[in-house]
């Protein structure tokens, strides 16, 4: 099996970055396993932070939403591609 490393997303160069990491054994089945584990939206923040409900600062949550149609091998780059496991 190999690593491969998706990016994602820069915050370096916009307000959001991500990245992700899988185990496969071709860039094809790497593609395929992380759109299977992408949910269509994940809530980063909400009801509570640090013990304290967010909208007493004025905040109710913040959400990510992830578009797995736009996802392609294109988007594996080259940090850790050639990663191999043996375990």
């Amino acid at each position: 099996m190999k690593s491969y490393h998706f990016s994602l997303g820069n915050s370096t160069f916009g307000a959001v970055g991500y990245c992700a990491r899988v185990q496969a054994n071709s860039r094809a089945e790497a593609l395929k396993l992380l759109k299977e584990a992408l949910p269509s939206e994940k809530l980063v923040a909400g009801v509570e932070y640090r013990g304290r409900p967010l909208t007493e600062k004025g905040l109710d949550y913040i959400a990510a939403y992830f578009n797995v149609e736009a996802l392609s091998e294109a988007d594996i780059d080259d940090w850790g591609y050639v990663s191999e496991r043996t375990d």
